[in-house]
């Protein structure tokens, strides 16, 4: 019977179950199918660690690809022999899960053949795959290419139907990069950037698909991202470099900030991600600094992160404010410095910044720490060229008297004129700004 024809297809839930609450026994079963898969995935996790390194590499990638064949074949007894749907689609989904590992034992072995013994390799004797016949390399890679398409179309059917076209082919992409051989320079990070550039595209796709976001649609999208994982965790095991550690914070920051929304609703998960992709966008510009070599001091440090600050204050869900006002007194901060120290251009640096502090934090978002800071910073900058004034009274006083004195009488024309309009106009503004928060 061909695959297409297998009664999987029964996967397609178009409305989620609203029935009375599961009976006792339902709530076993789904106990006991955690328990199963947990002990399946440390089990195999345990073999890599208690002491069986001391195996031929080739005897470990089989004893791996055992396990694979050995969740296959409950798959089938379970959709055969129990006619139980559920449990079929659960043993293919772990065997789905598992040949990633495959492929990246067999990508170890394509490493150590093509870069030779000076290969660097991973500190742990279990991961390296090193001295294996170029012969016994190639039917390993075919016995896993022929599983992967297999096992995944399978899993894929089973899980969403609807979607196995564009499953099937993120699937491959992902594990045909997982089995080049590159662990280090500046097309590893490259790679991965590609890879999550495309699974947040993939991901957007399915957004519009309500089956996707059932709990079989959930688990066909967390097995097309799982290569770009592996990979992630691979990397991390060899000498980490200036655009490794970029990529990875710059996923770590777009999956804390914007991507995790999508997937859960729990305000602690997306308060802690949140936490960690500001973290993640702090540290890009201490690392850039100390990479480049630039001057290592405040004004170096702060005006990243105040742009930082402003930036992730549009897309966080907790605290947007306290990030604006961070931002605001770091800024402040800074042009304060630099008039101070009279910096270059520190007079424009002052009335730029008010200008943006006062437009996006005071009038934007109606917050008073940005709207007042930004006014002192014009106030600074302004106060700056005051000097230029001091020193125009200086060479020619009575000429400064003259125009000064001729200001003063405009002044006083246009307050007569205007006296009504400006006192409502303040007291508007006054009213406005303590409305605030």
């Amino acid at each position: 019977m061909a695959i297409s024809n297998y009664h999987w297809a029964s996967t397609d839930v178009g409305t989620p179950n609203n029935s009375a609450p599961q009976s006792s026994s339902r709530q076993i079963i789904r106990y006991l199918r955690w328990a199963g898969s947990l002990l399946v995935i440390l089990s195999a996790i345990g073999f890599m660690f208690q002491s069986h390194a001391d195996l031929l590499p080739t005897y470990r990638y089989w004893v791996s690809l055992a396990i694979v064949l050995a969740l296959c074949v409950g798959g089938l007894v379970c959709n055969y022999g129990l006619q139980e749907r559920t449990g079929a689609r659960l043993f293919f989904a772990l065997g789905a899960a598992f040949l990633p590992v495959q492929v990246s034992q067999v990508s170890a072995m394509v490493y150590a053949y093509v870069q030779g013994a000076q290969a660097p390799q991973p500190d742990y004797s279990w991961l390296q795959f090193g001295d294996v016949h170029p012969a016994l390399i190639a039917v390993d890679l075919g016995i896993t290419a022929l599983l992967l398409v297999a096992v995944s179309y399978t899993s894929f059917s089973m899980l969403a139907k609807r979607q196995v076209k564009t499953l099937m082919q993120a699937a491959l992409l992902g594990n045909l990069a997982l089995l080049l051989p590159i662990r280090e320079g500046f097309g590893l990070p490259v790679m991965l950037i590609v890879m999550f550039a495309g699974i947040t595209l993939i991901e957007r796709q399915f957004q519009s698909d309500s089956t996707m976001k059932l709990a079989e649609g959930l688990t066909a999208r967390a097995l097309v991202s799982l290569p770009l994982w592996i990979l992630i965790g691979r990397s991390l095991l060899y000498p980490l470099s200036f655009w490794l550690a970029m990529a990875v914070a710059t996923m770590i920051a777009t999956v804390g900030i914007a991507t995790v929304k999508q997937y859960t609703q729990s305000a602690l998960v997306i308060y802690l991600s949140q936490c960690a992709g500001t973290v993640a966008v702090l540290l890009i510009g201490p690392m850039t600094v100390q990479h480049f070599g630039l001057p290592n001091n405040f004004y170096t440090l702060a005006i990243p992160v105040a742009i930082a600050l402003f930036a992730l204050s549009t897309q966080v869900v907790y605290h947007a404010k306290a990030y604006r006002s961070l931002g605001s007194v770091l800024a402040t901060g800074l042009v304060l410095t630099a008039l101070l120290n009279n910096q270059a251009f520190a007079p424009l640096l002052a009335l730029s910044t008010g200008i943006a502090l006062v437009v996006i934090g005071g009038l934007k978002f109606r917050e008073k720490v940005p709207f007042f800071l930004g006014q002192l910073n014009v106030l600074g900058g302004i106060l700056f060229y005051c000097g230029y004034v001091v020193d125009a009274y200086s060479n020619a006083p009575w000429l400064f008297s003259i125009s000064l004195g001729l200001a003063v009488l405009l002044l006083a024309s246009l307050l007569e004129k205007k006296q009504q309009l400006i006192v409502n106009a303040v007291g508007n503004y006054l009213n406005e700004i303590k409305e605030w928060g």
